[in-house]
């Protein structure tokens, strides 16, 4: 009798295993999706970099105390098909937060809670820019320039090749103009990083990726494409006022750029350009000294970069703005000249 009842025992002792054994899985997987792994006083900022992976995010909230498991977080959102969905940026977190709502806030939220939008347009220099993060109270103005003039290169030049390359101490040029969201009160070496790593994704990697031959080195490229960008209005005519640049220093011809010398003068905008101040010394005056000025005179766009890189054959050595931004491009000066009495007259007339 004994004996005959020893093969039902076993076959309910596996029944019995195994119910506690999946009881024990939905348990955990319970405990591990819907209860917290830690609770904090008040709510905070969590910041995931943008690029991040999901080995990254996994990492970042771990070291935060956001969930149990790594592991579990990432085979989670796989899962889900949530781990393509997964936002960088700034997220406000509350004081409790369990891994389900965690993974819908990081795929859902904007990533931008607390953050104050900044544009920073092309050809912005980095005064401007200063001026721009000051109204808005992110940072002030006058340490920006400083740390953007006189810091940031010895800082960051290890993690950003291309600084290294520029003769000068400014890193002027080199922060990417781009819409960014900054907290209030950010550090000055905080919102440059994020303004080099835009630059290396869309201006420096693309060009060293490109791997082609160029006439001028790369700073040289960028200070080219800040003229370009200054000069230009109108984007379809940038390959063209690059190929006057270039024609003029073919012929060691003075730039002549009225933007550089606006520079000089320590201005980021005058509507004319008198005679006097062509007289100013200085090395960004291309009136009066040949080839490039020794820095960008402003952060130039994708276009300008590419213009400066490519410019068009043409004949012109001499361009012209006209009333609604374009430009009136010349062969000889004679030409340069006639064009404008031409334009004068027609103003003094309407």
């Amino acid at each position: 009798m004994i004996v005959m009842l020893k093969y039902p025992i076993s076959i309910f002792s596996i029944i019995v295993t195994g119910a506690i054994s999946l009881f024990l899985v939905l348990l955990t997987v319970v405990y591990l999706s819907f209860f917290p792994a830690s609770s904090y006083d008040k709510s905070y900022i969590l910041h995931i970099p943008q690029n991040s992976t999901v080995n990254d995010i996994a990492r970042i909230i771990s070291e935060k105390r956001l969930i149990h498991s790594k592991t579990f977080f990432k085979l989670v959102t796989r899962l889900m098909n949530a781990d393509r969905k997964l936002r960088a940026g700034y997220f406000l977190i509350p004081k409790s937060i369990n891994q389900q709502n965690l993974i819908y806030l990081l795929t859902n939220d904007s990533g931008s809670h607390n953050l104050i939008k900044v544009t920073i347009p092309e050809g912005f220099s980095i005064t401007q820019i200063a001026d721009r993060l000051d109204k808005l109270n992110i940072c002030f103005k006058e340490d920006f320039e400083v740390f953007a003039h006189k810091k940031a290169k010895a800082i960051f030049k290890e993690d950003f090749p291309f600084l290294s390359t520029i003769p000068l101490d400014t890193i002027e040029g080199y922060l990417f103009p781009e819409t960014y969201f900054f907290q209030e009160s950010d550090s000055p070496k905080k919102i440059i990083r994020q303004m080099l790593l835009e630059f290396d994704k869309k201006i420096y990697k693309p060009f060293i990726t490109a791997n082609k031959t160029y006439r001028y080195s790369f700073h040289q490229l960028m200070t080219l494409a800040s003229m370009i960008q200054k000069e230009s209005r109108k984007l379809y005519e940038m390959p063209q006022i690059s190929s006057v640049f270039y024609n003029r220093i073919k012929k060691r011809m003075y730039l002549a750029s009225d933007p550089t010398v606006v520079y000089a003068l320590g201005k980021s905008y005058k509507d004319r350009v008198y005679y006097k101040d062509l007289e100013i010394k200085s090395p960004y005056n291309t009136y009066r000294r040949l080839g490039f000025p020794p820095s960008p005179i402003a952060s130039p766009g994708v276009k300008a970069f590419f213009a400066a890189c490519n410019p068009i054959k043409s004949p012109y050595l001499f361009f012209v703005a006209k009333p609604d931004g374009s430009h009136h491009f010349s062969k000889t000066y004679e030409e340069h000249l006639e064009i404008q009495r031409v334009m004068k007259k027609k103003k003094r007339s309407s």
